[in-house]
Order: C-alpha cells, then sequence, then structure tokens
C-alpha cells in the first residue's frame, strides 16, 4: 500500500502543479510540482522493478517515445517556425504514455501471487 500512495501522491503533485502553471501567478511553483510528481511516478515504477513485481520490457519503449514527443511538442510550440503542429507531437505522446501506463497495469496484476 505504502507503494501506491506515492504513485498517487505524484500523480496529485503533478495536476496541482499544471492547474497551479496554468490558472494561477505561481508558475514556477507548479513547476516544481510537476517535477516532484513525475519523481515520486519514477520512483514507484523503480521500486515495482526491485521488487520484482515489474520486469520491464518493450512497453517502455511507449513511455520513451512517449515523453520525446511530448516534450519536442512542447518545444516546438515556443518556436515560430514549425513543420507540424506540435498539438499533434503533444497529443501523440501523452497517448503513448497512455498505452504505457495500461500495459504497466496489466503487467503488475498478472504478476500478484493469488490469494
Amino acid at each position: 500500500m505504502k507503494s501506491k500512495l506515492l504513485l498517487f501522491t505524484g500523480i496529485i503533485f503533478l495536476v496541482v502543479g499544471i492547474l497551479l502553471k496554468k490558472i494561477t501567478e505561481m508558475a514556477s511553483f507548479g513547476l516544481l510540482l510537476i517535477i516532484i510528481g513525475a519523481s515520486f511516478k519514477l520512483l514507484y515504477i523503480l521500486l515495482k522493478i526491485k521488487s520484482g513485481a515489474y520486469k520491464p520490457g518493450k512497453e517502455l519503449l511507449f513511455l520513451v517515445l512517449g515523453l520525446l514527443l511530448f516534450f519536442s511538442g512542447l518545444y516546438l510550440r515556443g518556436q515560430d517556425e514549425s513543420f507540424i503542429n506540435p498539438v499533434y507531437l503533444m497529443v501523440l505522446g501523452i497517448t503513448l504514455k497512455f498505452i504505457f501506463i495500461i500495459k504497466f497495469i496489466q503487467i503488475i496484476k498478472s504478476n500478484k501471487p493469488v490469494t
């Protein structure tokens, strides 16, 4: 249960950070919360790997490609000239990250001991 608390705390920090960044003047504090939330989620995945509940596989490609596309879209959004609409890259990146989350949950649930 402690590891799930870490995951949900990370998600809450992410959401609050995004809201603070978008609707208030506290953009740098919001960015700090986003970084902390992402770190908690990464720590959760690393703890699952260490415990043996999750063995990394090809689904990590979805996460890596999703992050690359998302951050590329963020970067291109600030540029005047881009060959593709950055929103498409960001949406595709979020979709790939979502696919990773679904696969990750399926793997974790399939490795749970039956009681």
